[in-house]
């Protein structure tokens, strides 16, 4: 046999294991999305610390050691799916970059394009387990208290500046459970 012949088998091989892997790999499409989020607003906070609220972010709903990795991805799908929503349905403030507000809301949805296709090669995507299904209502019923805020401050700037910063928090949770793809 020549390399030529044996090019495709090699390929084929290489494909189907750490190389097309990455294809789960959202680490530099968070750290962008985070850093837009950073830098979408030069507004201080300080005016806005009466306005801040415990969101009760339900971290506990999604860590454990029964957490599986096709778990991991679909909470990840669904943050990433509810902070899209957030951002896209609702009014943001003007003094905000919206060219960065945009690349945000581009970056996201390329994330979830990337994760539905690495999530349609586990056999689990179809089947979530019990665990990923109350985690996901527990992260809906989260989003939904934040929506419930925005609305209740009737869509302040301040308002947003403490979302924004609570985004950030959620990032930070994406970031450490997407490295579970990995695992």
């Amino acid at each position: 046999m020549t390399f030529w012949s044996l090019l495709p088998v090699a390929l084929v091989l290489l494909c189907s294991s750490t190389l097309c892997s990455l294809g789960c790999d959202l680490s530099q499409g968070l750290q962008e999305d985070f850093s837009l989020l950073n830098q979408m607003s030069t507004f201080s906070l300080v005016p806005c610390l009466k306005d801040r609220t415990n969101f009760n972010f339900p971290k506990e709903a999604m860590e454990g050691n029964q957490l599986q990795r096709e778990d991991a991805k679909v909470i990840v799908h669904e943050m990433l799916q509810q902070i899209f929503t957030l951002f896209s349905q609702n009014a943001a403030p003007a003094t905000w970059n919206q060219t960065q507000l945009m690349q945000l809301l581009i970056g996201l949805d390329q994330q979830l394009e990337q994760l539905e296709r690495c999530l349609a090669q586990d056999v689990k995507w179809e089947e979530p387990s019990l665990g990923s299904e109350n985690s996901k209502l527990a992260l809906k019923n989260y989003f939904q208290g934040i929506n419930q805020y925005l609305e209740g401050k009737e869509y302040s700037h301040c308002a947003w500046e403490v979302t924004r910063v609570e985004i950030r928090r959620c990032f930070l949770f994406i970031g450490k459970l997407s490295k579970k793809f990995k695992d």
